[in-house]
């Protein structure tokens, strides 16, 4: 297969990176009532039979002012439109409930293409240790708005229902314990090598 340049925003059958931040690095997800909001309107789209969000979502990592999601995309329009039908929803409530008017994010999402399966799993070791990063958390396992504790431990968090475990990460082992261990194990590296 032909490499696809990464300044690509969506293509169908191929992953992508999406961070969504708040307008002018706003706190736009500063609450945990913010970030199970943003969840739940994320959760609905997938449960409504009307909808389609065209793609599967495998990974992501919610901060107080921006998103780390990882997509596989399966119909780059329907994925946009759930975009549109995510983030318009969850602005309405940001709004309403700060008493404010205008943008809630910075600009449309930015999606970047993901190569193949070593760019996506090193695309969710940075997702995941974001929370570290931002001397939020000492450990990863500490903070609970990330898919890092499934990876790592295989706890699904009720807001997890929908994410799919990429390819790349179930190739890590034959049973899900092996697949944890490994995770762990990659991503303490991964820790240990980008300090």
């Amino acid at each position: 297969m032909p490499r696809v340049p990464r300044s690509l925003t969506v293509i169908n059958n191929h992953a992508v990176h999406k961070v969504w931040r708040g307008h002018n690095k706003e706190w736009n997800l500063g609450e945990s009532e913010d970030k199970l909001k943003y969840l739940e309107f994320l959760n609905d789209d997938f449960d409504k039979k009307e909808t389609k969000v065209g793609a599967e979502i495998q990974a992501l990592c919610l901060m107080n002012n921006h998103t780390h999601e990882v997509f596989h995309i399966k119909s780059q329009t329907d994925f946009s439109n759930h975009m549109r039908r995510h983030h318009g929803r969850y602005g309405q409530y940001f709004n309403k409930k700060h008493v404010r008017s205008g943008k809630v994010a910075e600009d449309r999402p930015r999606t970047t293409l993901i190569e193949d399966g070593v760019h996506e799993m090193r695309t969710v070791f940075y997702i995941h240790a974001n929370p570290i990063r931002a001397n939020i958390v000492k450990h990863a396992r500490n903070y609970e708005w990330s898919t890092h504790l499934l990876y790592a431990f295989g706890k699904r968090a009720s807001w997890m229902k929908h994410i799919k475990l990429p390819d790349c990460y179930n190739r890590l082992g034959g049973n899900a314990a092996e697949r944890q261990r490994k995770y762990r194990k990659l991503f303490a590296r991964y820790l240990k090598e980008t300090g």
